[in-house]
């Protein structure tokens, strides 16, 4: 486990995110829009997969779907949070209302609801990850 030490807890610039989306389909536009503004890509299709990349890369963002296999988003999120590594997180689920009120704010910076606007999604998370 990461203890906000190491390449996940150093100051980060716009230059890497991390997807997390089961659906690969969502996953490759997400994807393709971000690279088109100039961010290198990393992707993970659970859980799992995610936080072993989190430990070990340093990333500017984080773009989350909630309900993903493995390792939900909710507990991804909450690893963030104790292991005190400085991420961004965008989610972007498909969710209750209700369920997007359990959502810790302090990592939680920006929350967009499926189905996106493809250039209202690129802008906002391009600007959550230059501002933090």
């Amino acid at each position: 486990m990461t203890t906000g030490q190491g390449p996940a807890s150093q100051p980060h610039r716009c230059r890497r995110a991390l997807i997390v989306e089961d659906d690969p389909a969502i996953r490759k536009l997400v994807d393709k829009l971000l690279v088109r503004s100039g961010i290198e890509v990393d992707s993970a299709r659970d859980g799992k997969q995610a936080i072993e990349k989190i430990r070990h890369v340093r990333y500017s963002v984080l773009v989350l779907d909630l309900m993903v296999p493995e390792i939900n988003g909710f507990e991804i999120i909450e690893y963030i949070k104790v292991n005190r590594i400085d991420l961004p997180v965008a989610v972007v689920s498909a969710v209750s209302q209700q369920m997007l009120m359990r959502l810790d704010l302090d990592v939680v910076k920006l929350v967009i609801p499926k189905p996106f606007d493809v250039d209202e999604f690129t802008k906002a998370v391009v600007k959550i990850c230059r501002e933090e």
